[in-house]
């Protein structure tokens, strides 16, 4: 897959060595004859070839009619063969991109070429056997460089279908686990509500179970949505960072911790995809300090943007042999996404522990302009806790 991919004719890198390959070709096939004519008009008019095998892309009708002018013209204008041989080798540049009519236009003119050459006899008569070693050999080059990206194309659909194919297998699988789980989790919680008085503290922590599962399927079935979408990168409505402090907030309360969460900047106007990703890092990160938070702790979280970089920055002290009875609640899945989430937008995570403490670091550039070592924070402004 990837020797294909180097000779994709859509590259870049693989166009421009095409092109130079096809200009080296021409400079080969014309030494002799600027040796042996050479003039300032010859020198011009190879000039001019050479600027046409150059800008063939971006002039995708205009450079083949003048190679095929050039080539109907040789058998009479010593002048034109400089174009006449950048014609021959021209197809190696358009059949790879699928110019098959311009490519065409080049054989009809090369037809007229040799056809006048033929009556005329002469010195000129090798061009006969010239004018198909060129074309036969620069068309042959580009029906490899297509066949190679057909088959790109080919590797490709290929790869889309298994990866929509896998897709469409994992949203089944959430919706039959997860989102069924969490909608009977719903369910028994209201239940339970209605059962018989109970004091408030457990009433309010049924009520907390209640709208953690309802958000908790609200986000798995737009993610079963996106996941049954066909397009790779599905546009996902932008969590609020504001509700998810609020969440965060009372969620470190209900655990017995003191909780100082401050921001610092405009966050109200950061693109999406860091805004998500700062949601699901406040999210991770309050996960975390209500499993190994020491008792009565009071942990800090701050959030930030500078006009480079948007920055979360916690911190809690850890409890002494304090971990989650249940395994399923500690598989580090959560910090590795996180990890994943911070790399896809050029970020960096960190995470510590030291002298009891857990510290965890999310840096996330804003622009090409990032500075990732900037001073942070600049003036905190804590919230109403």
């Amino acid at each position: 897959m990837r020797f294909l991919g180097v000779l994709d004719p859509h590259r870049y890198q693989t166009r421009n060595a095409l092109r130079l390959a096809v200009i080296l070709a021409f400079v080969v096939f014309q030494a002799t004859a600027l040796v042996t004519y050479f003039q300032d008009l010859t020198l011009t008019a190879s000039i001019l070839a050479v600027a046409c095998l150059l800008l063939i892309d971006r002039f995708p009708w205009a450079v083949p009619i003048t190679l095929a002018t050039g080539i109907a013209a040789a058998p009479h204008l010593l002048l034109a063969a400089p174009l006449e041989t950048a014609g021959f080798l021209s197809p190696a540049l358009l059949i790879p991109v699928r110019r098959f009519r311009q490519a065409g236009l080049i054989l009809a003119s090369s037809c007229v070429n040799v056809t006048l050459r033929a009556q005329a006899g002469g010195a000129g008569a090798y061009v006969i056997l010239q004018a198909p070693v060129l074309l036969c050999g620069s068309a042959s080059a580009g029906m490899a460089l297509l066949y190679f990206r057909a088959q790109m194309e080919r590797m490709e659909a290929e790869r889309l279908a298994a990866l929509a194919a896998q897709r469409t297998a994992i949203a089944r699988d959430l919706h039959d686990t997860l989102a069924r789980a969490n909608t009977q989790m719903v369910l028994l919680a209201q239940q339970a509500l209605g059962q018989h008085p109970r004091s408030r503290c457990v009433a309010s922590a049924l009520e907390d179970v209640m709208a953690m599962g309802h958000r908790s399927v609200t986000d798995l079935r737009t993610m079963l949505r996106l996941l049954r979408q066909d397009t790779p990168t599905p546009t996902a409505p932008t969590p609020s960072l504001t509700q998810a402090i609020t969440n965060a907030r009372t969620t470190l309360t209900n655990a017995g911790l003191h909780a100082t969460i401050t921001t610092d900047g405009e966050l109200t106007h950061l693109p999406p995809t860091i805004t998500t990703t700062l949601t699901r890092a406040l999210d991770e990160t309050v996960a975390n300090m209500t499993k190994y938070a020491a008792k009565d702790a009071h942990c800090t979280i701050i959030i930030g943007a500078t006009p480079h970089q948007a920055t979360l920055l916690a911190t809690n002290p850890i409890a002494d042999h304090h971990r989650p009875t249940d395994p399923a609640l500690t598989s580090g899945l959560g910090l590795i996404g996180l990890h994943e989430r911070a790399q896809a937008l050029d970020g960096t995570l960190t995470h510590t522990t030291t002298d009891h403490h857990w510290t965890l670091t999310l840096t996330l550039p804003l622009g090409p302009g990032a500075d990732p070592s900037g001073t942070f924070p600049r003036q905190i402004s804590p919230t109403k806790e």
